[in-house]
């Protein structure tokens, strides 16, 4: 019997120490379950910071076009603004290419030699400045090829604002000249502004129209001006040239462009947009573009112009004696020679 009731009142002291560890268990789980809950918290919150900030601190950084060096948080693209050109700008980047340019020269020497009348050329590689001539410095008559370096005077004083493009210029008798043009049908009088006249002097190589911009600059300040670039017009006998001085101007129209896209772009695509395209042009693949002026009279066929392949040169090409669509066909075969040995020699 004693040991029985010794038995029992140790029960209820087994008892209430089973429930204070049980107590004590289960105070340590839900203390373990909180902080569990905290942590899982604390990862799935995502504060989205404000726009144009940086959300590891500070402000972020931007790039040139608006957008931020760090992206979280995905912003609309912004609305693409066109900007008009005239026509590519190009650059005096591409890596130049060491050329046995006299081999080239040898080639067409030996060309033209085949044909007939007489011709004479000058090349100039506005990349790496490579240039050789044959006849170059032979006099021509240079005929409409005049007209270039005419509205090159006139652009750069636009660009310096000198002269107002949507001037006007009126058409008088005085600058009446037969031959190719629109504006000797029209009535004398008749105004235009002067951007219009200086695009029908290239476009449609207007004779009537370079005369209203010759009456515009002065005769004079062109002669000057050609002289300035180191070219040389022989105007004791009307309109004579030759390929360097021709190829001096255009190569002046190059740099003018480079300088002045805006300005001088209008008077590239101008020259881009001739009505004329059987010479320097002719052979050369449909992409290239071609800023030229061509001049015509008889027994003359000439041609210069900006040639914009990898390597933008310019070429000009003068001819006498000669039949005028055989010497066109002359003139783009030079030109093909040149262009498919500068892109096959890279």
């Amino acid at each position: 019997m004693i040991k029985t009731n010794r038995h029992k009142k140790r029960r209820p002291v087994k008892i209430i120490l089973f429930a204070v560890m049980f107590a004590a268990i289960v105070f340590a789980i839900i203390l373990c379950m909180n902080d569990r809950t905290e942590t899982n918290g604390r990862n799935v919150t995502v504060i989205t910071p404000p726009e144009g900030t940086n959300p590891n601190g500070g402000t972020s950084e931007h790039t040139g076009n608006g957008t931020s060096a760090i992206t979280p948080v995905a912003t609309p693209a912004q609305e693409a603004t066109h900007i008009p050109t005239q026509t590519p700008v190009p650059t005096l980047t591409p890596t130049p290419f060491p050329r046995d340019m006299e081999g080239l020269k040898k080639e067409i020497e030996d060309y033209i030699l085949e044909q007939p009348g007489k011709y004479g050329l000058y090349f100039i590689n506005l990349v790496n400045g490579d240039e050789f001539g044959i006849n170059d410095k032979d006099e021509f008559i240079a005929a409409s090829t005049t007209k270039l370096p005419m509205n090159l005077l006139l652009y750069k004083k636009i660009a310096s604002g000198e002269i107002d493009p949507n001037s006007i210029l009126t058409y008088l008798e005085e600058d009446f000249e037969p031959g190719s043009g629109v504006v000797q049908k029209s009535e004398y009088g008749t105004e235009y502004t002067v951007r219009e006249t200086a695009r029908l002097s290239i476009v449609y190589s207007d004779n009537c129209a370079i005369n209203m911009i010759i009456r515009l600059l002065g005769i004079d300040n062109i002669r000057n001006y050609m002289q300035e670039l180191g070219g040389t017009v022989y105007y004791g006998r009307r309109h004579r040239s030759c390929p360097y001085y021709l190829a001096l101007y255009t190569r002046e129209l190059y740099r003018f462009y480079i300088e002045s896209p805006e300005i001088a772009g209008i008077l590239i695509e101008d020259l881009q947009n001739t009505m004329w395209n059987d010479r320097i042009n002719k052979y050369l693949p449909e992409g290239v573009k071609v800023s030229h002026k061509i001049g015509t009279f008889e027994g003359v066929c000439n041609d210069v112009g900006i040639i914009f392949a990898d390597e933008p040169y310019v070429l000009a090409v003068m001819s006498d004696g000669v039949e005028y669509a055989a010497a066109a066909d002359v003139i783009g075969e030079i030109s093909k020679k040149i262009y498919y040995y500068l892109e096959n020699s890279r």
